[in-house]
């Protein structure tokens, strides 16, 4: 992996670090990270925005050089595509901002609704909000209808084995205070990476919430990574940390 120093994130105590990882996303990403800095800029929060290549083969020098001038913007690369739990894994433990907001690199979420998923976390009301595609009164988006029933049976599983309900688990974009995965030790390396952590955080009482964000859709031949055998895998995970026991140390 290469890293570089985060010398230019703001340390204040309310300052908030954007988290990006990135697979084979290069005529996205700039887009993305441009309008993170537009609005984040625009709300007046210290922030920075730091950016996980798990091993893009489409990546370039050019590219993040581009990236680098947009604003605050830190890099981290790996080699080789080791997938998305094992580098926010990896990378989590290091933030040092108060908070902290996972955004996927494609474009389907707007970077526009991060500053409502940041106030619960500011006034004190949440520790982890998770940006909500469905609910809040609005006709579902646009997307595949599998993609739809497996979110609602996800979901539904989840709640009945851990009594929290949630509408949108595997949102592409949260927000959380950085203290609590100080000490995260994720397992899962692919998307269930989702279903681990989650369920770790509820063991420790973690007060979730959820705030309704816009949702862009995209194909399979526009990009789109997820498949549908990641359901299992992300089923199986429940299962498994459910059973599994408190964990001896950290999460």
């Amino acid at each position: 992996m290469r890293a570089e120093p985060a010398s230019t994130a703001p340390r204040a105590a309310s300052a908030t670090t954007i988290v990006v990882p990135v697979y084979n996303e290069a005529d996205r990403i700039e887009g993305v990270v441009a309008e993170i800095v537009q609005e984040l800029g625009a709300s007046g929060r210290p922030f920075s925005v730091l950016i996980l290549n798990d091993g893009s083969t489409d990546w370039s020098a050019t590219l993040e050089s581009r990236l680098r001038s947009l604003g605050p913007v830190v890099l981290h690369s790996h080699h080789s595509n080791e997938g998305k739990g094992a580098v926010l894994g990896r990378a989590l433990p290091g933030i040092d901002t108060a908070f902290g907001v996972v955004i996927d690199a494609d474009g389907e979420y707007l970077p526009r609704d991060i500053p409502a998923l940041l106030v619960p976390l500011e006034r004190g009301d949440a520790d982890w909000v998770l940006g909500s595609r469905y609910g809040f009164g609005r006709d579902r988006p646009r997307q595949y209808r599998a993609t739809y029933w497996v979110n609602r049976l996800v979901n539904l599983t989840f709640a009945l084995l851990s009594g929290q309900r949630t509408q949108d688990l595997l949102t592409g974009l949260y927000a959380f205070r950085t203290a609590l995965v100080r000490d995260v030790r994720l397992r899962e390396k692919r998307f269930s990476y989702t279903a681990e952590l989650m369920w770790k955080l509820r063991q420790r009482g973690v007060r979730l919430t959820e705030v309704p964000v816009s949702y862009r859709f995209r194909s399979y031949a526009e990009g789109k990574k997820i498949r549908w055998w990641e359901t299992g895998t992300i089923l199986l995970a429940m299962l498994r940390y459910r059973f599994a026991g408190r964990p001896k140390e950290g999460l």
